[in-house]
């Protein structure tokens, strides 16, 4: 009986890690098809001519290392008590989570927006931007090195939408959908793409707009915040609109050698 027992653990088990793989596989696909995109789209119709190469070897290294802190931390953090305390305390109503699951995730991801706009705002302030500076030594935007962030950015940047998702009870398999979206926005903002979205500019950040924030120019100090929604800055007066000038002006700086681990990590 022990034997079967102790087999029928060691099925769950495997079944839960090949699903688990699988998942991997099916995400890293998706991303790195994405990539992919907008790699293509940005050959098209760039925003500004840079140089992808510049500094590729040096945001591979970053990106992965800090990749590997910020899963490790993931793990134990935000899927462990964290996540665990904020589904015990941050619970909507049953009336607000018994609604459909695509009402909820939408409810979701605009309070978890709101959360990113308010938490990003905080970053550029002094106790925080050791966490943030690291993301604004770009110099060559596009949509891979939009992944150069330091731990702490990232963990940050997680929590909003974390606590939203716990709010309005999304499911981790919803949940871990989300999160693979919310990379290829990334992705998105972050592209040397030339576009306009006409009117719903005013809704949703595009990567022109999101540009303007990675400028050094005086008038784009502490500009454009949002990650999905553009409304926020609009709402509360931190936008500031495109122009051919913001997109070919200064960006980033270099990092000296003796910062790059405290930046990386954001501390």
């Amino acid at each position: 009986m022990l034997s079967s027992l102790v087999g029928r653990l060691l099925k769950a088990k495997l079944v839960g890690l090949n699903s688990m793989v699988m998942s991997l596989l099916v995400s890293g696909s998706l991303v790195l098809a994405t990539g992919g995109l907008f790699h293509v789209l940005e050959n098209k119709r760039p925003l500004e001519e840079i140089n992808r190469t510049k500094h590729l070897k040096f945001d591979i290294v970053v990106v992965v290392l800090s990749a590997l802190m910020v899963a490790g931390l993931t793990v134990w953090l935000l899927d462990g008590f964290v996540r665990i305390w904020l589904t015990n305390n941050v619970l909507l109503f049953d009336s607000i989570v018994s609604q459909p699951l695509w009402l909820r995730i939408t409810l979701a991801l605009v309070i978890g927006d709101l959360g990113y706009y308010i938490a990003h705002r905080l970053m550029h302030t002094p106790p925080l931007w050791r966490t943030h500076v690291f993301h604004h030594s770009i110099q060559e935007i596009y949509w891979f090195s939009g992944l150069r962030t330091s731990a702490m950015n990232s963990l940050i940047i997680r929590l909003p939408y974390l606590v939203a998702m716990c709010m309005f009870a999304i499911p981790a398999s919803a949940v871990a959908a989300i999160a693979v979206g919310l990379g290829m926005v990334n992705f998105w903002v972050h592209s040397n793409l030339n576009i306009s979205l006409g009117p719903l500019n005013y809704l949703f950040i595009t990567p022109p707009f999101h540009r303007v924030h990675h400028s050094m120019a005086e008038i784009a100090i502490d500009r454009n915040f949002g990650n999905i929604l553009s409304c926020w800055d609009y709402l509360f007066r931190t936008a500031v609109e495109p122009s051919a000038e913001l997109n070919i002006s200064e960006k980033g700086f270099d990092v000296e050698s003796n910062q790059v681990v405290r930046q990386l990590v954001g501390l």
